[in-house]
């Protein structure tokens, strides 16, 4: 049951209707909509939205693609009289419904598992798509009917052609002649009533012999068939009557083979309208963003926008305020409050059209985890419903419809309830909606109630599976927000709005005066109350962002992070090779020098020439010092000068342990076996490194420093600088390394050392010792 009988048009689907009536391609199609009715049978609701889903699935997906033509008459009751046969007009518009037709039912057959619905709606049609090719070979591309569709008319075409070449040779030669004459007032012949005549000036037409058809409209051309065309043209006409009533008998043929499937070829017209219907539907779903949600035994909405309003203020480019709201057997009742324009109606009105919508088969504009539940009974009370003719008031009309919800309400209604209680004394009002609202509660309906007044707040508090809920208002702007809240009533911010209105502020004061105190308190009360929820939730709003913020910056620095490292380490492999093969390339050529030296002790030039063969490599023949004498074949011991095999690191053996030696290198030392070193002379010792020094290998080794000072900076630079130090010494060769990054509070400290546990070069780390700084120095061992 629906009450009142107007409650589509309070709604706004009306306006729903017309907006989907309008894509309809077919009147056919639009008589649909007329038929439409509300129900709140599971099973067909569900089927009213699958069909209108399925239509929108393949429009979105640009399948079935077609225009719809059902417009035209297929005469039902005439077409089975004898001697009845269709018009080629109407015989082509049947051909291209079957073609239409056609192309559905095959898309609908090729796709059945997708689409079952559409399937099913064209699984019964059966009719002979033979009939397209007959049609086809009967009527040509030229939509008249081919000579060539019978031996009969094939033979009358042949004569009409005969016929009309001769009257044309006949009649240009008398043209001709006319023409020379200066007797034809138009330079080119005529055709009226469908026989050849000549343009002659009427003040000429005497002097042809023959029959006076027409004159211009001056009257200064005559059109006159001459005696010598008439017999042509009276046995063309002949003809033409002839392939007329040859044209009939294979229409009338043409018509019976289409009677035969015409109950088909009406079922398949009807199922097409429903089909445009439909398709109706699913377009302003499309152009909506609208959904097929879930049917159950609850209802929860979410993102739900109003289209009609959505429409208008997209106009005026603005956004609307979507809506989220939801019932169930907790929560049956929900009494809206809050400041006047605030969207209290619009809410209710949302929550209304959506249902209404739902239940009469259209999808709707909300999220698609929605759900909805179905109602037997829709009863609402929106707007003004007072009436002259019944001499019913504004109040008299909400009582009228108060009565109507309490008498026939049940736990299967949905009703829905604008400002209870208004229209007279709000003294008397209040009670009275009051009372209401628990006879209304007692019937255990669900439904939407929006009130201003403070003892309906109240008693919604008290009443089983009644709860209150706010539109919320912008204290701080003094705008309403048109978000629902459920959980606590809302303030009506009367002194707020009119303050902001620049009423005078004597006058507000005054009228906080006369307010009720405790009634003003109350209000008061839930002002403050939804003023701090706002700024707890622009507050959690802020920190959700910040975290979101943080959470990106920390995947964009493991990933910054996971790249350097990986550079880092493709550089250092790199630079190994480059420095190995750089190394040993001098190396080979020095330890030639040396042999070649040493094979030719007295031979000056040969000396002399490879002295310069070795410049010529980098370093200049001045530097190279090689001498017979400095190449020392003898045991190692504490003072020589010595290289490390296939390296470029020279030092001086400080001391000798079994077989190891600890060789000083710059500042600093080094253990090594003996079998990794080589003796050299000092002299030699100053060509390779001033050969190496070419590249700069032995400047970085020399100057490099293995205690960093990284105390009072800031983390991140504090890591990068102790990065590119390690790759440094693990290029240089280097094995220890001193980090001094402070106690402090151990920020630095445990960064650093979280930071390089990752690196694979490093062997371990500790702190110094006590007595040498303790935990404000970590010593790095590298591998």
């Amino acid at each position: 049951m629906l009450y009142p009988k107007s409650i589509g048009s309070k709604l706004g689907f009306d306006e729903v209707l017309e907006k989907a009536r309008a894509f309809c391609q077919t009147q056919r199609g639009q008589t649909h909509f007329d038929k439409i009715k509300f129900s709140s049978d599971e099973d067909l609701v569900g089927l009213r939205l699958s069909q209108t889903a399925e239509i929108k699935e393949i429009i979105e997906k640009g399948d079935l693609s077609i225009s719809i033509e059902l417009d035209f008459d297929i005469f039902i009751k005439k077409a089975r009289i004898s001697g009845f046969f269709y018009e080629i007009e109407t015989i082509l518009q049947i051909k291209d419904f079957l073609n239409v037709l056609k192309r559905v039912k095959d898309y609908s057959l090729a796709n059945k598992d997708e689409y079952n619905h559409l399937f099913k709606l064209f699984e019964t049609i059966d009719v002979d798509f033979g009939l397209i090719d007959q049609i086809e070979k009967i009527i040509g591309i030229d939509n008249e009917i081919n000579p060539s569709a019978s031996k009969t008319l094939e033979k009358i075409t042949a004569s009409i052609t005969r016929l009309e070449k001769n009257i044309i040779k006949s009649s240009n030669s008398l043209f001709e002649n006319a023409k020379e004459k200066g007797l034809l007032g138009d330079t080119a012949l005529g055709i009226k009533n469908g026989r050849v005549v000549l343009p002659v000036l009427s003040e000429h037409k005497r002097k042809f012999q023959g029959l006076l058809i027409d004159q211009s409209g001056t009257g200064k051309i005559s059109y006159i068939e001459p005696l010598e065309l008439v017999g042509l043209n009276n046995e063309l006409s002949e003809f033409h009557i002839k392939r007329r009533q040859e044209i009939i008998i294979i229409l009338k043929s043409l018509t019976a083979d289409i009677v035969v499937y015409l109950d088909d070829i009406k079922n398949g017209m009807q199922r097409l309208s429903v089909l445009d219907f439909l398709r109706a539907k699913a377009r302003l779903a499309s152009e909506w963003n609208c959904i097929m949600p879930k049917l159950g035994k609850e209802t929860s909405v979410t993102d739900a926008k109003h289209p009609i309003l959505q429409e208008r203020l997209k106009q005026e480019s603005k956004d609307i305020v979507s809506l989220d709201y939801g019932l169930d057997d907790e929560t049956r009742i929900v009494v809206i409050s809050g400041p006047n324009a605030g969207g209290k109606s619009v809410a209710l009105k949302t929550v209304g059209l959506f249902q209404y919508m739902l239940q009469c088969g259209f999808l709707v504009p909300c999220a698609e985890q929605s759900s909805f539940m179905l109602f037997e009974n829709m009863f609402i009370d929106i707007g003004d419903n007072q009436s002259i003719e019944s001499d019913l008031s504004t109040y008299s009309s909400h009582l009228k419809a108060a009565k109507h919800i309490i008498n026939f309400s049940n736990e299967d209604t949905l009703v829905l309830m604008d400002e209870i209680g208004t229209g007279t004394d709000p003294m008397f009002g209040g009670p009275m909606a009051e009372a209401i609202l628990e006879a209304i509660q007692a019937k255990n309906v669900f439904g939407i109630i929006t009130t201003h007044f403070s003892n309906i707040k109240s008693k919604a508090d008290k009443l089983d599976g009644v709860i209150n809920a706010a539109m919320l208002f912008d204290v701080e702007n003094l705008v309403p927000l048109y978000k629902l809240q459920l959980g606590q009533p809302g303030s009506s911010f009367v002194y707020e709005v009119a303050s902001n209105i620049g009423l005078n502020r004597k006058l507000i004061k005054r009228a906080k005066q006369l307010t009720n105190t405790k009634q003003y308190d109350l209000d008061a009360l839930l002002a403050e109350v939804q003023t701090q929820q706002e700024k707890i939730r622009a507050d959690q709003v802020e920190l959700a962002q910040k975290l979101r913020d943080a959470k990106s910056i920390e995947q964009e620095y493991a990933g910054l992070k996971s790249e350097i490292t990986a550079q880092k380490k493709e550089i250092i492999v790199q630079a190994k090779e480059q420095a190995s093969a750089l190394i040993l390339d001098a190396n080979k050529e020095i330890e030639k020098t040396i042999r070649i030296i040493k094979e030719n002790k007295a031979d000056k030039q040969k000396t002399k020439s490879v002295r310069k063969k070795l410049s010529d490599k980098g370093a200049p023949a001045s530097e190279v010092l090689i001498q017979k004498e400095e190449i020392i074949e003898t045991s190692f011991k504490v003072g020589d000068t010595v290289q490390l095999i296939n390296t470029s690191t020279t030092g001086e053996i400080t001391e000798i342990k079994k077989n190891k030696a600890t060789i000083m290198v710059g500042g600093m030392t080094t253990k090594t076996s003996l079998s990794n070193l080589t003796i050299i002379g000092k002299k030699t010792e100053k060509a390779i490194k001033k050969y190496i020094s070419h590249a700069s290998y032995s400047d970085k080794q020399l100057s490099f420093k293995s205690e960093k000072d990284v105390r009072g900076m800031r983390t991140y630079d504090a890591l990068s600088e102790i990065d590119s130090w390690i790759d440094s010494a693990i290029i240089l060769g280097v094995g220890s390394l001193r980090v001094l990054h402070g106690k402090g509070n151990g920020i630095l400290k445990s960064e650093i050392r979280r930071h390089l546990k990752s690196n694979p070069a490093i062997a371990k780390i500790t702190y110094e010792k006590v007595d040498l700084g303790g935990e404000g120095i970590s010593i790095i061992e590298l591998k």
